[in-house]
């Protein structure tokens, strides 16, 4: 990204000779937070949007569920959207701001304590964010299946439900714990990478 390679070209000029200003360096980190904020309140509100339609539509699939096994798996998936709503509004964001005020180490310290505080919490998306709907579309695909069985069906329709939710999850795993976790350590890296330099900027 552009950003990131300005502000590392910022680091490496202050290292190099005085031309760059401790100023400037705290504008970049400033602007950086302002964008990175900007994008995790984006995303926040996406995953809330999404999980209150989910909790919704699996919620009215719960009142007409033919059997007890999909009546339920919507159930767990009606309420694991509410608790993603809960989960991403109480932990989805870094409570504690940078003040413009302070040093430019000590603005760093907030950002990079932002970058660590979502590193932590892609970490975990397999236990509070997929995990529980993923169980309850497991039910879901048993409640088809016995469905199915009672009405002499083949049951490839749970089989295929099955296998596409696992597909799914497994990508929405990978693009949080592993692509998600690695840009933000990038980010981290390179933020660490001027730890050295305007320790005394004030």
């Amino acid at each position: 990204m552009a950003d990131r390679d300005e502000f590392g070209q910022l680091w490496c000029s202050q290292a190099a000779g005085p031309q760059v200003k401790g100023e400037d360096m705290l504008a970049m980190a400033m602007r950086k937070a302002r964008q990175f904020d900007r994008t995790i309140k984006i995303r926040n509100a996406v995953e809330c949007a999404a999980a209150a339609v989910v909790a919704v539509f699996f919620g009215l699939e719960a009142l007409w569920s033919p059997n007890g096994l999909l009546r339920a798996g919507n159930l767990v998936v009606a309420a694991s959207g509410l608790w993603i709503i809960f989960c991403m509004l109480r932990y989805g964001r870094e409570a504690r701001d940078p003040a413009p005020d302070q040093s430019l180490a000590g603005f760093r310290q907030a950002l990079l304590r932002k970058y660590e505080h979502q590193i932590r919490l892609l970490k975990s998306v397999k236990y509070w964010y997929l995990l529980p709907p993923y169980a309850g579309l497991m039910l879901v695909s048993a409640g088809i299946l016995r469905e199915s069985a009672a009405k002499g069906r083949a049951a490839w329709s749970a089989l295929i439900v099955a296998a596409v939710c696992t597909a799914v999850f497994a990508g929405v795993w990978w693009l949080n714990e592993v692509h998600g976790v690695r840009w933000l350590n990038r980010q981290r890296a390179q933020l660490l990478e001027g730890k050295n330099f305007g320790e005394g900027d004030r």
